[in-house]
């Protein structure tokens, strides 16, 4: 039917443009259309499948699909409606044969032309066919494709013998499914065990014996040589001279990425994979790529991956759809890959095959069982067997951020040992606050006192430079940051009283600025009508303070710093937050400078072509930023909040207008608890429909992967707030009061509050 379709019609239709084109009619498509128009894009979606049904499930084809236990309707990622109701057009049996990047178009074997914006490929995997004498016989199949599962059903219902070539994960489910549907069921397997990813012998030593003992017959250590046959498949001679009698094969020996169509395009292959960067990006403008199609870099291990599974196609393409509307977001996620061997079902995380030592917890013929899979004492993958999905949630947390277990790792085979105090990551949110930043500076320093150590720093405003001072400065940030403010402090007029002083000096800095941090443009000679007074968009200008971060920063060793550093700023364009993140951008001192670029006192920096104005315009509170990019899941977080949440009613004008941006820029992370008692809800009201649900039902949805993640609760989060009071009836001048009194004033405060909170008094002296 698929080929009628693309023959049909002599004439080529019209070349047309499309705002997204999504090339694939797989998970990762569904997912990243649903996802376009979730996050608000209102340009043309279009989704060329080179299949005649709507995107679905593959999973199920090689379980409840092939035993036809299950109604199709149910492994559809969408109904057909869906597509309809956002504006998103399905085209079916439209497949792709060429990519041109420069004109920015693809065409289809229709011979159809269509221009795009942005381009995603998600066009999955192909089974590598099986490649001896015979291998085309009637009765040999792979299984890819719902076509596939549908033939295989269909020839299950004359057969009595099968064998399955392959006894990798979709192999072992097809070898059990036919078990289930009644066939006798060899498996042939080329390599010395079953499963053989998992990387662990005693569990291939368990399955094969599982196999076995649902009837199975196992052969190791040998392959096809020849298939045989008259009208259809009637033998399979392996290479060690063995005879199998069969009317039934099913090559299950791997797959390959389905890129052929994009020779010559310009689009970086790999090893016939696309090879994308962090952001999903492919070598070509304009041009993503998401699921079993791509090699990316996986930044939780370190180097380049594919990896074939649902799981990754979701999350790949989501991000890819975000990504495609300007969010660079990184793909750092852990793996999940899930797997059903008849009424086993397991998860698996991570990568198995980096493991130099394993440590079992539970039993696995009990149906509770975990396998940790260390590398020195770094947890580095995960197999579970019915174990509680806040176990699991966490051991991804410990994988994700490469968390030393050293101290714990002889308690992990406790069953009783909770994992969840188990911190992942320490993160430092810093406020914007002008000259009150000094007071984040004496935090610091307390903390490094402690041995605390950010991983994280996100930072807006005077936070974002002091982040970034922290980042390029790892471990030894308290020294540096100490030297940044000492080149920052102007000397306070030697005149009496402390009044006079404090006001002398805020004249001052109004008027002739803070030499390496801002000048006023009053000082600077006219060049033409934009220096004029009546052009200007800011009062000082920043130049200085790019030259001040270079000097304390080396911004391109920023990615490969151990502390990441999360900085927002303004679109005042468009009026979008924006983040720059140092492990996925190339920073400068233009981003950090962006951040803390706050009108009408400040001029907008440019970045990327873009103008920038303060973050703190739109959100003070920077712990958002390590939520969204980091995960909200077993943090240590240390905030410093530089305004007074609470203060006696103002006096004056000065001091409304002091307590107004006191207001304005208020910390405001705090616990949502009407969202934690909804998200408890729904927790409470799906285990009690599953409470309704079969045992064996019940336990196959607890394993999904998408249950884990939602009714998981990960490691807690810790914070921590050190709150600066400032004096009573402080001047209005307090965030631009960069004298050396004021500086060393705020950091002495700083200090004091974080020993006092961190439980230590400050010590005399």
């Amino acid at each position: 039917m698929t080929e009628q379709r693309e023959s049909a019609g002599a004439d080529r239709p019209a070349s047309r443009h499309v705002d997204f084109l999504l090339v694939g009619g797989g998970l990762a498509s569904a997912v990243a259309a649903q996802t376009l128009r979730a996050e608000g894009a209102t340009g043309s979606i279009v989704i060329l499948s080179a299949e005649d049904v709507p995107p679905y499930h593959h999973p199920p084809l090689s379980k409840h699909l092939l035993t036809g236990t299950e109604g199709e309707a149910r492994i559809f990622v969408h109904p057909e409606s869906f597509y309809g109701e956002h504006r998103i057009e399905l085209a079916l049996g439209a497949r792709v044969v060429g990519v041109d990047t420069a004109k920015q178009t693809v065409t289809t074997a229709r011979g159809e032309e269509i221009g795009y914006g942005q381009l995603l490929i998600a066009t999955g995997a192909a089974p590598k066919p099986l490649t001896v004498p015979g291998a085309s016989l009637p009765g040999v199949f792979s299984l890819r494709r719902k076509t596939d599962a549908d033939a295989i059903r269909a020839a299950i219902t004359q057969a009595k013998h099968a064998v399955v070539l392959g006894g990798s994960f979709l192999g072992m489910e097809i070898a059990m499914s036919l078990l289930d549907a009644g066939l006798k069921v060899t498996i042939i397997e080329q390599g010395p065990v079953l499963l053989r990813h998992l990387e662990a012998p005693d569990l291939s030593s368990y399955f094969e014996r599982y196999a076995e003992g649902r009837g199975a017959t196992v052969i190791l250590n040998d392959t096809a040589a020849v298939l045989r046959g008259r009208e259809r498949v009637q033998e399979v001679e392996t290479a060690a001279g063995r005879h199998v009698a069969c009317d039934l094969v099913v090559v299950s020996i791997g797959v390959a990425p389905a890129t052929e169509f994009l020779a010559g395009s310009a689009i970086a292959l790999e090893g016939g994979y696309v090879v994308v960067d962090a952001l999903l990006r492919t070598s070509a403008p304009n041009v993503f790529a998401a699921g079993d199609v791509t090699t990316f870099y996986d930044p939780v291990f370190a180097r380049r991956r594919h990896i074939e599974h649902w799981d990754n196609a979701v999350k790949q393409g989501r991000l890819a759809a975000r990504n495609m509307m300007g969010r660079r977001l990184r793909y750092d996620e852990v793996s999940y890959f899930f797997c059903e061997v008849g009424d086993i079902g397991f998860n698996v995380l991570g990568a198995t095959e980096e493991a130099d030592a394993r440590v079992a917890r539970g039993a696995l013929d009990q149906g509770s069982f975990a396998l940790f899979y260390l590398k020195g004492d770094v947890p580095r993958a995960l197999f579970s067997v019915g174990r509680p999905a806040d176990e699991t949630r966490v051991a991804e947390g410990l994988i994700r951020y490469r968390v030393g277990l050293g101290d714990v790792k002889e308690r992990l085979h406790e069953d009783a040992f909770v994992l969840d105090r188990i911190p992942t990551q320490t993160a430092l949110i810093l406020q914007g606050g002008g000259a009150l930043g000094a007071f984040e500076c004496g935090v610091v320093k307390a903390l490094e006192e402690e041995g605390i150590f950010p991983d994280i720093v996100a930072g807006v405003s005077i936070g974002a430079l002091n982040g970034a001072v922290i980042a390029g400065n790892p471990r030894h940030a308290a020294q540096a940051l100490e030297a940044f403010w000492a080149d920052l402090a102007v000397t306070t007029p030697n005149v009496p009283f402390p009044e006079l002083r404090r006001a002398a000096a805020a004249t001052r800095i109004l008027t002739l600025g803070v030499p390496n941090f801002f000048t006023p443009r009053w000082g600077l000679p006219p060049y033409g009508p934009a220096d004029w007074a009546a052009n200007w968009t800011s009062c000082y200008d920043t130049t200085p303070m790019k030259a001040l971060l270079a000097k304390y920063v080396d911004f391109a060793a920023l990615k490969d710093s151990p502390v990441r550093l999360l900085v927002s700023a303004v679109n005042v364009m468009t009026a979008t937050l924006d983040v720059f993140d140092s492990y996925v951008d190339d920073l400068t001192p233009d981003h950090v400078l962006a951040s803390g670029s706050l009108p009408p006192g400040f001029p907008w920096t440019m970045v990327d072509g873009k103008a920038y104005w303060d973050g703190g315009i739109i959100s003070n509170s920077p712990l958002d930023l390590v939520i969204d990019r980091c995960g909200p899941d077993g943090k240590r977080v240390f905030v410093v909040d530089l305004f007074s949440g609470e203060r006696a009613l103002p006096t004056n004008m000065l001091e409304v207008l002091a307590r107004r941006d006191e207001i304005v820029y208020a910390e405001r992370v705090h616990s949502d608890l009407r969202h934690r008692e909804t998200v408890e809800a729904y927790r409470r009201l799906i285990d009690h429909i599953l409470a309704r649900l079969e045992p064996e039902e019940s336990g196959r949805i607890k394993r999904i992967p998408a249950y884990i993640q939602l009714m998981g609760d990960g490691a807690a989060t810790t914070i921590t707030r050190f709150v600066r009071a400032g004096q009573a009836g402080e001047h209005s001048s307090r965030d631009y009061d960069f004298s050396d009194l004021a500086i060393k004033a705020n950091q002495a405060e700083g200090y004091a509050v974080a020993r006092k909170t961190l439980g230590r008094a400050s010590p005399q002296g």
